[in-house]
Formats: structure tokens, C-alpha cells, sequence
């Protein structure tokens, strides 16, 4: 019989051995050029999606008599003006009173007293 000193050193060594062969295939696997691919026939071009939709959408017209119609003529426009707003500090996180722009223009007098 095999002592259980000689069976777990024999253990050992092949279980050495086959992490040693495992991490060999893992490293120094050879990558694998392809010649000729193939593009199978199933797969889309990128973008297909985008050039159907731009041909439907070439294949629209409008009817130019819409625009005579006395409905369209009646339309109203109720647009509103929007006036510009002055502007907030030129960077609202820095401290307060850092970059002047809180600072009130000074008075001048024009007189002679």
C-alpha cells in the first residue's frame, strides 16, 4: 500500500499539473484570423432603417390647394412676443460679491456746487 503522505503528495502534483496546463491553453492561445468572412445574408445594413424612411418620405406631396382654402386663410395667429431677460451672474456657484457683477454703478454729478 501507498502511505497517505506519498497519496496526498501525488494529489498535489496533479492537481499542479493541471492548473499548469490550464493556465498554458489560457495564455498562450493563438488568435484566429479569418480570411474570407462571409456576411450572412439575413443581417441589415446599418442605417437601413433610416434610408427606407427617407425614401417614404420623399414619396410624400402635399396638396397645394390646402393652402387657398378659406379654412387655412382663416387661421389666426396668436404668437406672443418674448422679450429678452436680462442675464444672471457669469457663474452662479461662485461665492457672492467674487465676481462683480452685483456692483451698482456709481453716481456722477455734473454741477458746480
Amino acid at each position: 500500500m501507498v502511505s497517505q503522505k506519498t497519496q496526498k503528495i501525488l494529489i498535489a502534483m496533479i492537481v499542479l499539473l493541471l492548473l499548469g496546463f490550464l493556465g498554458y491553453k489560457m495564455f498562450t492561445k493563438e488568435t484566429v484570423v479569418l480570411e474570407n468572412t462571409i456576411v450572412p445574408s439575413n443581417t441589415e445594413i446599418v442605417g437601413q432603417d433610416i434610408l427606407s424612411l427617407v425614401e417614404e418620405l420623399k414619396a410624400i406631396s402635399i396638396d397645394q390647394d390646402f393652402f387657398s382654402n378659406p379654412l387655412f386663410s382663416n387661421l389666426k395667429d396668436f404668437t406672443q412676443t418674448i422679450f429678452p431677460e436680462a442675464r444672471g451672474r457669469v457663474n452662479p456657484f461662485a461665492v457672492i460679491g467674487s465676481d462683480g457683477s452685483l456692483s451698482l454703478p456709481q453716481a456722477t454729478s455734473t454741477g458746480g456746487r
